[in-house]
């Protein structure tokens, strides 16, 4: 059984070895449904999703200019939906021309094997030179196991370089694709090689990853396409994404503070009252005749003095709707005036 699961890989490695005009690609693209029909792949026992993760995040990611321009982002291959239900497999993995993959001594794609697939025996990531038929650059992957050992979890994992010239609004698409030949094609299949294992490979590859012939539905959520507006043109066949968002803007606020300082002086008002002498007459009679005694009173004067008043008023000016009257303080100081006038008038008066 072994040696039946890996002569199945080496013929998917074919597919990455050889290279394929893009027209042939096409005319085999769609055949990942394997020939079943779309009912008996609906009705698959076994149902698996193969997912993207970027730095953590399902699908993809939004970074910030400064985050991520000249640095590398880890990507995560997912599988759910067939635990140890799996043995051989075969995926190509594609990503924007403008990105890097990191490589290892060799030059080839440096693709750790996960979790998912620890007791498989994983082929060393091989570069797919035909990924460039569709402006992408990408590798090939590939499993084999005695038994179903392929459990659900990271199947694989890598690194991918931005770079430095990444500017705000860019968007990298990450992309799973089936794709095959005459001669060999991707894989995801059980170690039996069965027909349940073929109808499982089938919803996979059309189903469970997103393809631009049955599932052309992928999309960025409402948040990231709002920090980045060019996510909503991505392409709905893509399975990832790294995008870098625009900086939010910056509103600056400015208060001015006036400051009106307003001095009212009262003038001092000095009222002098003299009070006329008045004449007091006393007439005595005695036996010795009749004396009369005049008395003068001295004169009185009253002095008033009002104290000069000042008064100093400190408004802090804003942006709140000015109140009151203007010219209403002159008005009252005028008033206290005219009345301090009239209250001399009157003294004179009397």
């Amino acid at each position: 059984m072994k040696k039946n699961s890996l002569k199945r890989v080496f013929s998917a490695l074919a597919v990455a070895a050889v290279a394929v005009s893009a027209s042939s690609v096409a005319a085999f693209a769609e055949e990942g449904d394997g020939g079943f029909t779309a009912a008996q792949i609906e009705g698959s026992a076994n149902k698996p999703t193969i997912t993207v993760e970027v730095d953590g995040v399902a699908g993809g990611k939004v970074f910030d200019l400064a985050d991520v321009a000249g640095k590398t982002v880890t990507v995560n291959v997912n599988v759910a939906g067939a635990n140890a239900q799996y043995a051989s497999t075969g995926l190509h993995i594609y990503y924007d021309k403008a990105l890097d993959v990191a490589t290892d001594d060799f030059g080839d794609a440096n693709v750790e094997a996960g979790a998912a697939i620890k007791k498989l025996s994983a082929n060393p990531a091989e570069n797919d030179p035909t990924a460039a038929d569709q402006g992408m650059k990408g590798f090939f992957v590939a499993t084999a196991g005695k038994a179903n050992y392929g459990i659900d979890g990271t199947m694989w994992k890598f690194d991918l370089k931005v770079p430095a010239t990444a500017k705000e609004g860019d968007v990298f698409g990450i992309d799973i694709i089936y794709k095959s030949s005459k001669n060999a094609e991707d894989l995801f299949v059980n170690a039996e090689d069965n027909e349940a294992g073929k109808i499982m490979q089938a919803y996979a590859f059309t189903r469970g990853i997103y393809n631009s012939g049955s599932n052309n539905t992928f999309a960025a959520s409402a948040e990231d396409v709002a920090k980045c507006a060019a996510l909503a043109d991505l392409d709905k066949s893509y399975d990832g994404y790294i995008a870098i968002g625009k900086a939010p803007e910056t509103t600056t606020t400015t208060t001015t503070t006036t400051t009106t300082t307003t001095t009212t002086t009262t003038t001092t008002t000095t009222t002098t009252t003299t009070t006329q002498p008045a004449t007091t007459t006393t007439t005595s009679t005695t036996k010795a005749g009749t004396t009369t005694t005049t008395t003068a009173k001295k004169p009185t004067t009253t002095t008033t003095t009002k104290k000069a008043a000042t008064t100093t008023t400190t408004a802090k000016k804003d942006d709140s709707p000015k109140t009151g009257v203007a010219g209403a303080g002159v008005a009252v100081a005028g008033l206290a005036l005219a009345v301090g006038t009239a209250f001399v008038l009157r003294k004179k008066e009397d």
